[in-house]
């Protein structure tokens, strides 16, 4: 049964393995200044072969040290040289490892059985405790990237957590977890080390004086908005809303979907939007203001050319209309008189019936003038006996 979670175990290791090795490629970091100081200082002081699996950070506070610290480890209080104080914690496998292979040259196959510490233990571990120190303190510092390390020295052996957590008093701590393999697989040992966070850099001020303004856009630039894509407002009676089901439709327009719009928190408009899709999801972009100008222009250019096109083509201006060139002289020719032998027009004496006069009844007049023209039609008809024609005032002949 424990084979299994050992395998899985070994898979996540190679797994973090990789990323971190393609990591601590690239650039100096504390975790890989702390990988290769231990190892090197393994290698120089015992010639022991040692794997570094796995280094884990993350950060505590002081009220949190007791807890961390236990009753199952070798607990060494770090004097800080210019600084807050530290700490070590090493498992009892670790301890046993550097032991061995100091009485016997080499780390034995298999765990150590559990038994208490000593102060012995303290004294045997200090050299490479100092030894990591040093060469992390001088690989991070030759790093311009990162702040400069502080230095710290082996102190006393601290009895338990308690102790340790009273011994210490900056209020936050980097915690560094090292997985260590000693030899071929013989041992495999844990190594936390307690540092105090360094001091935030002194932020240099600009020469303009515009350090806080920067700040205060940083802080609004980051800063969490809730935004909401509304489709189409609608409006339903309460009891409607209350039969709604899994898979109800929703009648929306055609137009939902080029007038989408985005509101605030507050219910305000933020901007327009157009629904669409991205990488298969639904989704919606939002139109600046100049586009959606754009837009509007374009519409308008668009029906500008319908209506031109409609009404024909264009006609240029009465101002651009070229030069016809000389046109013929249209005045009568000199020692034209009147044209003889034309008889005057007298209106007058034209035998026109008058027409009925516009102060009485229009209709009754007209009436009276058909029923006149009538008669005397019939009267040259009975007369003259041929078969003419009767006249139809206002109408097409009949023959």
């Amino acid at each position: 049964m424990s084979a299994e979670p050992a395998s899985s175990a070994s898979v996540i290791h190679r797994k973090a393995k990789v990323a971190r090795d393609e990591f601590d490629a690239r650039e100096m970091s504390p975790s890989k200044a702390l990988r290769l100081a231990l190892a090197k200082a393994a290698a120089a002081q015992f010639e022991l072969p040692l794997v570094v699996r796995m280094v884990e950070h993350e950060s505590v506070t002081l009220t949190g040290i007791e807890a961390l610290a236990g009753e199952d480890g070798l607990l060494i209080l770090l004097d800080g040289l210019d600084g807050p104080p530290g700490a070590i914690k090493l498992d009892l496998q670790f301890v046993m490892a550097l032991i061995e292979v100091q009485l016997m040259g080499e780390v034995r196959q298999g765990d150590a059985k559990p038994r208490p510490f000593t102060p012995t233990d303290g004294a045997i571990v200090q050299p490479l405790m100092d030894a990591v120190l040093d060469s992390y303190a001088e690989q991070v510092n030759a790093c311009d990237r990162m702040a400069d390390a502080a230095r710290f020295r082996f102190g006393d052996r601290v009895e338990n957590g308690r102790a340790l957590a009273l011994a210490l008093w900056a209020p936050d701590y980097d915690l560094y977890r090292l997985s260590v393999d000693f030899g071929p697989g013989a041992k495999t040992g844990m190594m936390e080390l307690i540092l105090p966070e360094p001091p935030p850099a002194p932020e240099v001020e600009a020469s303009d004086g515009n350090t806080l303004a920067r700040k205060l856009e940083e802080n609004a630039m980051n800063a969490p908005v809730m935004l909401d894509a509304v489709l189409a407002p609608i409006r339903l009676p309460l009891r409607d809303i209350c039969r709604w089901v899994p898979g109800t439709v929703l009648k929306l327009s055609r137009e939902t979907v080029t007038e989408a719009r985005v509101i605030g928190a507050k219910g305000h408009k933020v901007a327009p939007a157009r629904l669409g899709q991205l990488n298969g999801f639904r989704a919606v972009r939002m139109v600046l203001k100049s586009e959606a100008e754009d837009a509007v222009a374009d519409g308008a250019r668009g029906h500008a050319s319908e209506a031109r096109g409609a009404a024909g083509p264009d006609l240029p201006a009465l101002d651009e209309i070229d030069d016809v060139g000389d046109l013929p002289d249209l005045s009568p020719p000199e020692g034209a008189g009147d044209v003889p032998g034309l008889p005057d027009l007298d209106m007058a004496g034209a035998g026109l019936p008058d027409l009925p006069s516009s102060d009485g009844d229009g209709e009754e007049g007209l009436d009276t003038l058909v029923e006149e023209e009538l008669a005397r039609a019939a009267a040259r008809f009975e007369a003259e006996g041929a078969d003419d024609e009767l006249p139809m005032p206002g109408g097409p002949s009949l023959g």
